[in-house]
Formats: structure tokens, C-alpha cells, sequence
């Protein structure tokens, strides 16, 4: 099953997002708190709707009780809105997610929503996440990339170190190599080939492929 999570972070086209979700066509949609707005603003109403509603106003919530189904949460808690519809998606046997909103001006947020691409991946579920400029994603020993000639890709270390990585496709090939957090180098390689293959032996990688082309 797949899913689509819109939290209350930064979105700048709305139209981007209403055409991912025609190509997308998830089974099920969430929305974390004040992720509400953009979903107004998409004419859609979610099919659950979770969180503490700090930021969502008391006129707005009272509306979608109507509509849908509204799950409400302390707001002293130990898991963020987002993580509790990531919870929720995986409660209901999702195979996939797609989380959008979740990268914005509070840089702590962010952190958080990267890191828990790791909380899906360990669940079996394949998340990544998704704005106007980039695609996120963790992974482990091997990868194709399809259809991304000329995109800028960087690859990172989510674990403290990953070793025996080795790319192909890559304007900046690697053999084998061994790369630490603290010395991120993988940033801004570009694919020369439309299909990227990407390997690693130990540890765990963040993939951010960006729109920017060269």
C-alpha cells in the first residue's frame, strides 16, 4: 500500500504536488497538523488526520471532525506529528511513503524527518521524501537509479562511516572507497548516464538526488 504524508513544512508550487499525487496515486493520505493547509489549498481532505493541532486553527479542526477521521495527541510527547502518521501508515501495512512538507525554516525539523526515513527502512517500508527540489531517501548495499541523467546526486554517510562504496554512472566514479561523516565528500556528484548503480558493503547512506542538472 502506498502512502502520502504532508506535513507542515515549506511548500512553494502547489501545482507540483497535485501532479505528483495524480502520477502517484497513493491508497491512503495523511496529514500531520498544520499539513492541512496545503491539502485545503489542494481541494483534497485527507483520510486521517493526526497531531497535537498547535497549528491548525480550532474553526478548521471542528470542519474536518466532520469530514474525516481526526486522531488527537497530547502536545507533551515523545514522537513529532509526522512520526505519528509514519507510525499509523506502518500500523496499516504500508509498503511505501511518500512524505511532503517535512523540509523547511526549522532546521531541527528537518534533521528529524531525514532521521526517520532510517525508523521506515527498518520497518520494511520504503519512504522517501519529496519537494519542488529534491528526493531523499536512506539505503543499504545496492541501488539503481533510473532516469537521472544530468541530475545532481549526492550520496552521505547516515552512519558514522560507510565502507566499500563504488558508483557507476557517476561523473566522479568511486571504487571501493571508504567515506566518514565527519568528511561527507559524496556531496554534489552528477550522474553521466541516465541509470546510476550504487553499491555499499557496510553502513547506511543518505541519497539526495536534486533537480539541479548539469
Amino acid at each position: 500500500m502506498k502512502v502520502a504524508i504532508f506535513g507542515n513544512g515549506s511548500y512553494k508550487d502547489v501545482c507540483f504536488y497535485a501532479e505528483y499525487l495524480k502520477r502517484y496515486q497513493p491508497q491512503l493520505t495523511l496529514c500531520a497538523d498544520g499539513g492541512l493547509k496545503i491539502m485545503s489549498k489542494l481541494g483534497r481532505v485527507p483520510d486521517v488526520l493526526l497531531g497535537d493541532f498547535d497549528s491548525v486553527a480550532t474553526v478548521d479542526l471542528e470542519q474536518m471532525k466532520q469530514k474525516t477521521t481526526v486522531m488527537t495527541y497530547e502536545k507533551r510527547k515523545d514522537f513529532t506529528d509526522v512520526q505519528l502518521c509514519m507510525q499509523y501508515a506502518i500500523e496499516q501495512k504500508c509498503t511505501e511513503m511518500v512524505l511532503f512538507g517535512v523540509l523547511g525554516t526549522r532546521a531541527d525539523h528537518s534533521l528529524v524527518n531525514i532521521y526517520l526515513l532510517k525508523y521506515a527502512f527498518d520497518h520494511g517500508v520504503k519512504a522517501k521524501i519529496v519537494n519542488e527540489y529534491n528526493e531523499i531517501f536512506v539505503m543499504e548495499k545496492y541501488m539503481m537509479l533510473e532516469h537521472v541523467a544530468h541530475k545532481t546526486i549526492s550520496v552521505l554517510p547516515y552512519s558514522d562511516v560507510i565502507r566499500g562504496i563504488s558508483f557507476k554512472g557517476m561523473s566522479y566514479p568511486l571504487t571501493n572507497a571508504e567515506m566518514k561523516k565527519e568528511n561527507p565528500y559524496g556531496i554534489s556528484n552528477y550522474a553521466c548516464e541516465d541509470t546510476v548503480e550504487i553499491k555499499i558493503e557496510e553502513g547506511m547512506a543518505v541519497i539526495v538526488i536534486t533537480e539541479e542538472k548539469y
